[in-house]
């Protein structure tokens, strides 16, 4: 298990080579806040669902266009992660932000581990 899920954080150790991008695009401030932001929104929004469940794919997805429509988002990211997937990065960040949330959310892991962040399932 790559978090201690009981403490809310990612064990760092643990987490493969790839995770770098994320820790990269963490200390990116202005898109890292950016999309935490559209992404807390919609996680409060899915709260109020009858039945709240969040697919990652779409989640990703929608913020991608939204962020698309309104902000050079991709440019900037294409820019400053060069080696990067926003796809793929934006998975690991709604993983660590729904991790922090692990009271309220739970998740369905799916094999392969490769395609776990952006393909994956949460309920409450």
């Amino acid at each position: 298990m790559i978090a201690n899920r009981k403490n809310n954080i990612l064990e760092r150790a643990k987490l493969a080579p790839h995770w770098s991008a994320y820790f990269e695009y963490e200390n990116d401030n202005e898109l890292y806040n950016l999309t935490r932001s559209e992404f807390l929104e919609v996680l409060e929004t899915k709260k109020t669902i009858p039945i709240p469940y969040i697919d990652s794919q779409q989640v990703i997805n929608g913020v991608l266009t939204k962020l698309g429509e309104k902000h050079s988002f991709h440019r900037q990211f294409h820019e400053r992660h060069r080696n990067s997937d926003s796809g793929q990065v934006l998975g690991m960040q709604l993983y660590h932000i729904i991790l922090e949330d692990s009271a309220t959310w739970n998740y369905y892991e799916i094999k392969p581990n490769g395609h776990l962040f952006p393909h994956a399932t949460y309920w409450l």
